[in-house]
């Protein structure tokens, strides 16, 4: 009978360390199999993300240099773009100044012009005057005993510096 009792013993302690196996193997899935398979991916996938982030590192520095280029390229063009604009409106406000210049001297000259004429044709009316009335104190002064003598002579003179 021992070696039977020794049989069902043997088996019966197989049979509790199966269970006990079973049961330990369920409560480690449980409590700490999840978390420790969830570290242990994160821990590769975090391991793989190194060894690639010297790439991915030169991959954004190479993007950033890409973009500074291109921002400095925009810039340069704006700049010129601007400065083409400020020769536009510095020639434009030039010519405008040219323009109002001319047009003032334009007018000075006219004005000038037409003073000049006005006193021009004062100093021809004076000396027609003045020409006149000396005329008219000489001959009276030659005449002056016949005055009709005097008006026929001043006519004839007028006359001739009328022509």
């Amino acid at each position: 009978m021992e070696e039977q009792l020794s049989t069902t013993t043997v088996v019966l302690n197989i049979g509790i360390q199966i269970l006990n196996l079973v049961i330990f193997f369920l409560l480690f899935k449980f409590l700490l199999g999840d978390k420790l398979a969830k570290e242990l991916e994160e821990r590769e996938y975090l391991l793989k993300k190194i060894k690639n982030a010297e790439t991915e590192y030169n991959d954004i520095i190479q993007k950033a240099d890409t973009q500074k280029d291109n921002i400095i390229a925009d810039a340069i063009q704006k700049q010129k773009k601007i400065i083409q604009e400020g020769e536009l409106l510095n020639k434009k406000f030039n010519q405008e100044i040219l323009e109002d210049a001319k047009k003032k001297a334009n007018d000075i000259v006219n004005n000038a012009s037409n003073e000049t004429k006005r006193i021009q044709d004062e100093l021809v009316k004076n000396r027609e005057m003045a020409v006149k009335t000396t005329s008219k104190s000489v001959v009276k002064k030659i005449l002056q005993d016949k005055p009709e003598l005097q008006d026929t002579y001043l006519k004839t003179l007028i006359e001739d510096i009328e022509k």
